[in-house]
């Protein structure tokens, strides 16, 4: 028996009106569990992709900050092994001016000549200084030891050991990180630029230690100021490298404050009223129970039309 013309027009509306109450109802239980309003494109198509560009814009802030904070560590090293550079050095000043006044004699000069000589060796090691397995003064080449120092040698003429000298193997390229999204910073200092193209610093302490061997007063003298300059070499580049630092402090401020205002307005694109929320689930679900009440009462009226 087939339904009669009336029948089929309520079934028809029946499921129509409940496939709706249905959609509202599961929109808002979606809001309710998500805490969000755009949940589908559908929802709101021109919001959500809205929300999707910040969302990408965020993620790239994401990155931004991480390759900034990979870089303030990498140059936090940098300036600590050269502050640590300008103290060895300052030493040195101290043991040249021992070395320069007529009160030394040729066997304490060599004592400090052996001293300085120490230094020079641990100076090469704060060179050679590595962050999270990266030489930090070796330019690009950072998988690459940028110092290396040859055996010392025998003066046969002078009777006196020559330092070896030390090479640099690095390059002088920098390595550049996108700060933001038009900005691109260098993270290091190349360490030809600080410890060999103004002056060499293994070279000078070199000069210095063999005329502290010889008993040679006036070059001792002449070192002592060379020394000085060296000191002012390795406070440039520290000066550089709190630059560096500082620029990517102000950048990260401002990507941080960025960052807060995209967030915000996606929060007032996507985040539901949980208040309003819970409201238009619990009518929704008032309204579902009476849909389905209703199409019960019409499936029992049917049956009792066919049994007539």
């Amino acid at each position: 028996m087939s339904m009669r013309p009336v029948e089929s027009t309520w079934y028809r509306d029946f499921i129509y009106n409940l496939n709706r109450t249905k959609t509202r109802y599961d929109d808002a239980l979606s809001q309710t569990t998500s805490g969000k309003k755009l949940n589908h494109l559908s929802d709101n198509p021109a919001d959500m992709a809205y929300v999707l560009t910040l969302r990408s814009k965020i993620g790239q802030i994401d990155q931004f900050e991480k390759n900034i904070n990979s870089a303030s560590g990498f140059l936090g090293a940098s300036e600590s092994a050269l502050n640590q550079v300008q103290n060895l050095l300052s030493s040195v000043v101290s043991l040249a001016e021992q070395g320069a006044s007529e009160s030394t004699g040729a066997q304490e000069r060599n004592i400090i000549a052996d001293n300085i000589d120490q230094v020079r060796d641990e100076l090469m090691n704060y060179a050679n200084t590595e962050f999270m397995g990266n030489y930090i003064f070796a330019g690009s080449a950072t998988d690459t030891v940028p110092f290396v120092k040859a055996a010392d040698t025998w003066d046969a003429v002078n009777n006196i050991w020559i330092p070896g000298v030390v090479t640099y193997q690095g390059n002088s390229d920098t390595i550049n990180i996108q700060a933001d999204f038009s900005t691109t910073v260098a993270t290091n200092v190349p360490g030809d630029q600080v410890f060999v193209n103004q002056n060499d610093i293994f070279d000078r302490l070199s000069i210095l230690i063999q005329a502290l061997r010889r008993d040679d007063t006036a070059t001792i003298g002449t070192q002592i100021s060379s020394m000085n300059e060296l000191i002012d070499q390795i406070s440039e580049s520290v000066g550089t490298i709190g630059n560096k630092t500082s620029h990517l402090t102000q950048i990260k401020g401002m990507l941080e404050k960025f960052k807060t205002a995209m967030e915000s307005k996606m929060s007032s694109l996507e985040d539901a009223n949980m208040a309003e929320a819970i409201s238009n689930l619990s009518r929704e679900e008032v309204a579902l129970q009476a849909a389905l009440q209703a199409g019960a009462r019409i499936q029992r009226f049917s049956l009792m039309n066919y049994l007539e």
